[in-house]
C-alpha cells in the first residue's frame, strides 16, 4: 500500500476548493494516509453524486490513516486519498461504506499526491450511486452563504407579511418600484435560482447591516 505523510485535510460534507478553507474549519493534521489511484469518472461522480463503494479495498483502508490529535494518534476508520493523476481528493467513508465527507488538498501536498501516486497501478473499484447531492454543491462557500441569508431573508418578510422590507429588497435588486407583494416575492425567489451576482452581493451586504443595526438597538435598549 501507498501513503502519503504529514498532509492537512479538510474533510466536509461538501467540496471546498482549499481557498475556501475557512479559520472555523476543523483541519485534520494528518500523520499518514493511503493514496490510490482511480479513474476521473469515479472522482467526478464521489463530487456529485452520493456513493456507496462496493469493493474489498475497502478492508484495506481499515485503521490505516492516523491523526495528530491532542499530542496523540488517532486513526480514522475508513480514509483514503483518490487521484487520477490530475486531482486529489480525499475522502471519509461510513460504517455502510457511504462517502460521507470529502476534502481538497493544498496544493504543493496535492502535487506530492499526485507524484507518490505514479507508483501504484490504476484501481477499478466498485461503487453503487445511492442518490445525487445538492445542486448548490457547484457554489463556493461564500455564495451558498449569501444565497441562504438572502432566502431567509424574502421567506421570513414574506412569512410575516412584513410588505414595507419585501419591498425594499424588490426596490434595491430590480431598482423597480412595486406593491404586489405575490410577485414581488416570486420574482425575487426566481432570481436565487440563477448564478449570484453583484446585485445578490449588494443585497445581501445591506440585509447583514440592518441585521446588525436591529441587534444593535435591541441591546441599547
Amino acid at each position: 500500500m501507498i501513503y502519503i505523510y504529514d498532509i492537512l485535510l479538510n474533510f466536509n460534507n461538501d467540496f471546498y476548493e482549499f481557498y475556501e478553507w475557512e479559520k472555523g474549519d476543523s483541519i485534520y493534521h494528518v500523520k499518514r494516509i493511503p493514496i490510490f489511484k482511480v479513474d476521473t469518472k469515479l472522482i467526478e461522480e464521489i463530487l456529485t453524486k452520493k456513493i456507496k463503494i462496493d469493493d474489498p479495498i475497502v478492508t484495506t483502508m481499515l485503521n490505516k490513516t492516523e491523526i495528530f490529535e491532542s499530542k496523540k494518534i488517532k486513526t480514522l476508520k475508513y480514509a483514503a486519498l483518490l487521484t487520477d493523476s490530475y486531482r486529489v481528493i480525499g475522502i471519509l467513508l461510513d460504517d455502510n461504506f457511504k462517502v460521507s465527507k470529502v476534502s481538497d488538498l493544498l496544493l504543493d501536498e496535492a502535487l506530492d499526491a499526485i507524484e507518490i501516486s505514479e507508483r501504484g497501478v490504476l484501481k477499478e473499484i466498485t461503487y453503487n450511486i445511492i442518490g445525487s447531492k445538492k445542486e448548490n454543491n457547484f457554489l463556493t462557500r461564500n455564495e451558498i452563504r449569501i444565497k441562504k441569508c438572502i432566502l431567509t431573508e424574502i421567506k421570513n418578510a414574506y412569512k410575516e407579511k412584513d410588505n414595507l422590507k419585501l419591498e425594499y429588497l424588490y426596490f434595491e435588486f430590480f431598482d423597480k418600484i412595486s406593491s404586489n407583494i405575490d410577485e414581488i416575492y416570486e420574482k425575487l425567489m426566481n432570481s436565487l435560482s440563477n448564478e449570484i451576482s453583484e446585485k445578490h452581493i449588494k443585497l445581501y451586504g445591506l440585509i447583514r447591516l440592518a441585521n446588525g443595526k436591529n441587534k444593535l438597538s435591541n441591546l441599547t435598549n
